[in-house]
C-alpha cells in the first residue's frame, strides 16, 4: 500500500493540517516524508537518512506537535542541531508553528546575551548539544518531563568536536527517560543501519530529492554528465540515458570563470567549495573583477544593489580582510567562512537568497551549515591538507557538498560539478566520478573514546549523572554507541584508565566497595566458574578460556586483568600467555577455572574453583606497559604509572572541586592545568616577590594553554617575534609548556588577546599577527569562559588556608578585571562606561574626551557638549539621546536600591545606640 502524501488525509493534531496549508503551503508530504509519518506519529524512535532538503525538519516538527498536543500534553520537546546559525534557523520555523497551538520556544545555544531564550518556561528547547549537555549537568529538571527528541544533523555523531556529545547526549536522556521518543535526522551514510539498531529505531532510506540533481565531471571546461537523482523517477544510473558532454565558454586555463559566467547567463547563482580560507577570498577577489566588468555591459542596475549591500557591510568591518569581502561583493561575488564575523556572514547569505550575490566561494564547513542552496555547486578542491599531506576529501563531506545544488520551488534541476585537475585530468575524471559519485559514503565511527571527551563526560557522569559505581559507568558508556560498536574490553580499559586520572587528579575519590554489589559479583563468578567446569566436564563448549557472550553474563562479564591487546596475542601462533601470578604448576590462578578442567577433564570441586576465580578478580590488577610512551602523556606530564583497576563494586563521588569543573562545562585537564597555574599565582601575590609577580599576559597565557583553548599556529616569520615575546613575558608565566610550536602558538594566542584588551584595532592585529575578526570574537569568547572557569575554581580549591583567603580574592578579583577586559576589548579604566548600552570601547573612549569617566558624568554634560558629541560620525542625535536615557534609567534603578539600603539604617524611636 503507497503511504498517504496528502496532508489532510494524515491523522494530525486539530488545526494543524489548516496551519500547514495555509501558512507554509503544504498540503502534499514528498515520499520519503509519507513513508516515515505512520511510524514517527505513532511515537516510535526514527532515523530518517535522505538527502539534503528532503524535508527531514518537518517530519520532525510533526512528530513534536503529536506529542505536545496529543500523545503527552504538558511534555516538553527537544530539537539538538549542531551549529548555533542553524539554531536560530530551526527557532525561527518552529516559533512561527508553536505559537500558533500557543505553545513556547525556547533557545539555548550559549551563555552571551541572546543565546539563550526563555528555556526554562518553555514547550519546545532548541539548542546546540553542547548547551543540552551544559543544561543536563546544571538544571536536570528541565529533563525530567522529555517526552521527545530531535537530533538533527545526526551524521556528524562522527565529528571529533562535537560527535561525542551528541552521542552522550542521547545515550544520558535514554538513560534517564527510557520512553523519550528520538527522531535522528542524517543525510546518507554507510551504516545506517547499525545507528538505527544502537537508537531502537525504524529506518528509513531513500534517493528521492524534490529537485532533480545532475552530477557532472568538469574536465577543461567540459562538463560530463555522470549521474541523475530524479525527483519524478527516482534514481538514474549509466544505464539511463544522460545529457551530452557540453563545452563551457571561456579560458580552460579560468575554469571557475567559465562555471561562474555560464550560470550568470542562465540567470542562476553558484556555490564554489575551495579547500582553504586563504583560496576563498583569492578566489573570490579574482571572479569579482571578471564579473564586474562582465555587468556593467549586461546588467547595471545589479552592481547598484551590489554597491549598497557592500556599504552596509562596510560599517560592519575594521580588517583588510573586511576590505577584501567589500571589494568582492561590488563585482558580485563573495566569500564565506569561519573567519567573517557572524553580521558579515548574516549579510553574505542575505544577498545570496536575494539573488544579488552570483556567487559564493565558500569553505566545506557551509556544506554543514545553514540551509543554503544554489543552482549550482562547483567542487574546486578535492583535495585538502591534512596531517601533513595532501588528503582526499571524504565521500560524506563531497556528498553534503554536492546536496547543495539545486533550490526547491525555484530550480527544475540542480547541477554539481566536479573539478578534475592534475596531468591526466580524464583519467582522474573516471576516478573522481568512481570515488564521490557512484560511491558509498563511509561508516560514521564513534569518537568518544578519544581522552578529552571521555574525561568530560565520564566527570560529568559520576559528577551529575548518577553514575556512582564502576559497574553503573561500564553500563551507561556500554549503551553508548562507542559501546555498541567497540569490543568491550578495549571500552573498559579506557575506562578504568581515566577512573584512574580523575581519582589521582582528585576530581573524583573512592566511596568504598558497595558490599552488595560486591555479593553479587561473587555469585555471578562462581555461577560462571561452575558453568566452565560443567561444560569442560562434558566436553561441550566453553572449554577455551572465553565463557560465551557479553550477553550471557550481562554487563559484569569482567576480565580486569586481561587487557584487549592481550586477548589479539593469545590468538598469535608461538605466544603463550601467563599470569604475573603463575602457581607452581605452570598454570595461572587467572586460567585456573579453564586451565585445569581443560581436554583433561579434571574433576575439580566446582566451588573451590569458583573460589579461585572470584580471588583472582579481587587480586592487585596490573597495566600493561610495553616501553612506549604516549605523545600527549609527554606533553601534558600525566606520569607513567601501573595503575590499580577498582572492583566493579566499587563506588566514586564526585570532589568540590570535581563537581565545580564539570558544573562550568570545562575538560579536567583544563581545570587542572588552570589549578596548578593559580596556585602558583596565589603563592606569587602572597610572597610579593618583585622578580614573579602576577601580570595580565601570565593568566591569559595560563587559559590558552589549557586543551579547551583553540589556540592559533605561529607561522614561520612570526617566529622569532613570537620568541622575543615570550622571553620579555617569561617571569609572568604561569605554565610550562615543552613543545615548541606548542609553546609559540600560546605566545601568539596570548599576544592577541593582550593586544585586543590594551585597545589594539582589529585591522593592526591582522596586520600584525594575522588573525581576521571571526577569528578573534571565537577566542575572545573562549578566553572569557576559561577567565570566568578560572576564577570559581581558585575560590573552591581547598589547599590554601582560611589565612590565604584575601590573597585568593586579591587574585580573583584581578582575574574579573582582566575578563571583563577581554571581553569589551578596553584597558580597565573605561570598564564602568563599556557596560552601559550603545557604548563600545571607541565611543567610550570619545567619551572620555568630552570629561566622562562613569556613566553618571553623561548626565553633567552641557547642551553644548552634547550637541557636539551628535555631530560626531557614528554618533548622531537619536543615539546620543538613547544613551543618556538608558543610562538615567539604570542609575535611578540604582539610587533606588541605594535608598531602600539606607532607611533601612536608620534606628526606629527608642532604638540603643551601638
Amino acid at each position: 500500500m503507497d503511504a498517504v502524501r496528502e496532508v489532510g488525509e494524515l491523522d494530525l493534531p486539530t488545526g494543524l493540517t489548516e496551519f500547514l496549508s495555509e501558512s507554509w503551503n503544504i498540503r502534499e508530504l514528498y515520499p520519503p516524508q509519507a513513508e516515515a509519518m505512520p511510524c514517527v506519529l505513532a511515537g516510535k524512535n526514527t532515523l530518517l537518512a535522505i538527502p539534503t532538503a528532503s524535508g527531514k525538519s518537518l517530519v520532525a516538527y510533526l512528530a513534536i506537535m503529536q506529542k505536545l498536543l496529543v500523545d503527552e500534553v504538558g511534555s516538553r520537546a527537544i530539537y539538538i542541531v549542531p551549529l548555533k546559525a542553524l539554531a536560530s534557523e530551526k527557532y525561527e520555523e518552529l516559533t512561527q508553528l508553536a505559537e500558533h497551538f500557543n505553545l513556547r520556544v525556547g533557545l539555548g545555544i550559549g551563555d552571551r546575551d541572546g543565546e539563550a531564550k526563555n528555556v526554562g518556561s518553555s514547550d519546545i528547547i532548541v539548542c546546540t548539544s553542547e548547551k543540552l549537555d551544559s543544561l543536563m549537568r546544571t538544571r536536570p529538571e528541565l529533563i525530567h518531563n522529555v517526552s521527545i527528541v530531535v537530533a538533527d544533523e545526526f551524521h556528524l555523531i562522527h565529528d571529533g568536536d562535537r560527535g561525542p556529545t551528541m552521542e552522550v547526549n542521547l545515550a544520558r536522556l535514554r538513560h534517564w527517560r527510557p520512553s523519550v521518543q528520538i527522531i535522528a535526522l542524517s543525510a546518507t551514510v554507510g551504516n545506517s543501519e547499525e545507528l538505527a539498531q544502537w537508537l531502537g529505531a525504524e529506518l528509513f532510506t531513500s534517493d528521492w530529492r524534490p529537485v532533480t540533481l545532475e552530477m557532472s565531471t568538469m574536465v577543461e571546461g567540459c562538463i560530463e554528465a555522470r549521474k541523475r537523482i530524479s525527483a519524478a523517477e527516482g534514481l538514474v544510473g549509466k544505464g539511463m540515458q544522460l545529457p551530452p558532454p557540453r563545452q563551457l565558454a571561456g579560458p580552460k586555463s579560468a575554469p571557475t570563470w567559465c562555471a561562474l559566467l555560464d550560470t550568470v547567463e542562465a540567470e542562476g547563482q553558484i556555490i564554489v567549495f575551495v579547500s582553504t580560507r586563504r583560496s576563498a577570498q583569492s578566489e573570490a577577489r579574482k571572479l569579482a573583477k571578471r564579473l564586474h566588468k562582465y555587468l556593467e555591459r549586461e546588467d547595471p542596475e545589479r552592481l547598484k544593489g551590489l554597491a549598497a549591500l557592500a556599504e552596509k557591510i562596510s560599517g560592519q568591518s575594521d580588517s583588510s580582510m573586511g576590505d577584501v569581502l567589500i571589494s568582492s561583493i561590488r563585482g558580485g561575488v563573495a566569500f564565506h567562512h569561519a573567519g567573517l564575523t557572524s553580521k558579515q556572514r548574516k549579510l553574505v547569505e542575505s544577498g545570496f537568497k536575494r539573488g544579488l550575490i552570483a556567487a559564493i566561494i565558500a569553505t566545506p564547513t557551509l556544506a554543514s551549515g545553514i540551509n543554503l542552496p544554489a543552482r549550482r555547486v562547483l567542487l574546486r578542491d578535492l583535495k585538502r591538507w591534512d596531517g601533513g599531506m595532501s588528503r582526499w576529501l571524504s565521500v560524506m563531506e563531497v556528498q553534503q557538498m554536492l546536496g547543495r545544488a539545486g533550490r526547491p520551488r525555484y530550480d527544475t534541476i540542480g547541477e554539481a560539478w566536479l573539478l578534475c585537475k592534475g596531468s591526466s585530468p580524464l583519467e582522474e575524471a573516471d576516478l573522481v566520478a568512481e570515488r564521490y559519485i557512484e560511491g558509498k559514503p563511509e561508516k560514521v565511527i564513534s569518537k568518544l573514546a578519544a581522552d578529552p571527551p571521555m574525561r568530560v563526560h565520564l566527570l560529568a557522569g559520576i559528577a551529575t549523572g548518577g553514575l556512582n559505581s564502576r559497574q553503573a559507568i561500564r553500563s551507561f558508556f556500554a549503551s553508548t554507541f562507542l559501546g555498541h560498536t567497540q569490543p568491550r574490553q578495549v571500552l573498559e580499559e579506557r575506562i578504568d584508565n581515566m577512573l584512574a586520572w580523575l581519582v589521582e587528579e582528585g576530581f573524583i575519590i573512592r566511596s568504598g566497595v558497595d558490599e552488595k554489589l560486591a555479593q553479587e559479583f561473587e555469585k555471578l563468578a562462581e555461577a560462571e566458574a561452575a558453568e566452565k567446569i560443567s561444560a569442560a566436564a562434558s566436553g561441550g563448549p566453553g572449554v577455551s578460556g572465553q565463557t560465551g557472550s557479553a550477553d550471557s553474563v550481562g554487563e559484569q562479564n569482567w576480565d580486569d586483568e586481561i587487557p584487549a591487546w592481550v586477548t589479539t596475542a593469545k590468538s598469535t601462533t608461538g605466544v603463550d600467555f601467563q599470569s604475573g601470578a603463575a602457581v607452581a604448576g605452570g598454570a595461572s590462578v587467572a586460567d585456573g577455572a579453564s586451565g585445569a578442567t581443560g581436554s583433561t577433564g579434571a574433576t575439580t570441586d566446582s566451588a573451590a574453583a569458583a573460589r579461585e576465580v572470584a580471588a583472582s578478580r579481587r587480586a592487585t590488577k596490573r597495566q600493561p606497559h610495553l616501553g612506549f610512551r604516549r605523545a600527549d602523556d609527554l606533553e601534558l606530564n600525566l606520569p607513567i604509572q601501573v595503575r590499580t583497576v577498582d572492583e566493579p563494586a566499587m563506588t566514586y563521588q564526585a570532589t568540590g572541586f570535581g563537581n565545580r569543573a564539570s558544573q562550568l562545562y570545562i575538560d579536567p585537564l583544563s581545570a587542572a592545568t588552570l589549578r596548578t597555574g593559580l596556585r602558583r599565582a596565589v603563592r606569587r601575590i602572597g610572597r610579593r616577590d618583585e622578580g614573579q609577580k602576577v601580570t595580565d599576559f601570565g593568566l591569559i597565557f595560563l587559559a590558552a594553554s589549557t586543551p579547551d583553548f583553540v589556540g592559533f599556529w605561529a607561522r614561520d616569520s612570526e617566529r622569532d617575534a613570537l620568541h622575543m615575546k615570550g622571553s620579555t613575558e617569561e617571569e609572568g608565566i604561569l605554565d610550562e609548556i615543552i613543545l615548541e610550536d606548542r609553546y609559540l602558538g600560546t605566545v601568539k594566542s596570548s599576544w592577541v588577546l593582550e593586544m585586543w584588551s590594551e585597545e589594539s584595532p582589529s585591522r593592526e592585529i591582522e596586520q600584525k599577527l594575522g588573525i581576521t575578526p571571526g577569528d578573534l570574537r571565537h577566542r575572545i569568547e573562549l578566553m572569557e569562559w576559561l577567565l570566568y572557569s578560572a576564577r570559581e575554581l581558585v575560590d573552591i580549591d581547598d589547599i590554601f588556608l582560611e589565612e590565604h583567603r584575601p590573597l585568593i580574592t586579591e587574585l580573583m578579583q584581578m582575574i574579573d578585571v582582566l575578563r571583563n577586559r577581554i571581553r569589551h576589548g578596553c584597558r580597565a579604566d573605561l570598564l564602568d562606561l563599556v557596560r552601559m548600552k550603545n557604548i563600545g570601547r571607541t565611543r567610550a573612549r570619545t567619551l572620555q574626551e568630552f570629561g566622562v569617566q562613569t556613566p553618571k558624568d553623561l548626565l553633567e554634560l552641557n547642551e553644548r557638549d552634547l550637541a557636539r558629541l551628535s555631530s560626531l560620525r557614528a554618533w548622531g542625535p537619536i543615539l546620543v539621546d538613547r544613551i543618556i536615557t538608558n543610562v538615567r534609567q539604570v542609575l535611578g534603578k540604582t539610587e533606588i536600591s541605594q535608598k531602600k539600603r539606607r532607611d533601612d539604617d536608620q534606628p526606629l524611636p527608642g532604638e540603643r545606640k551601638d
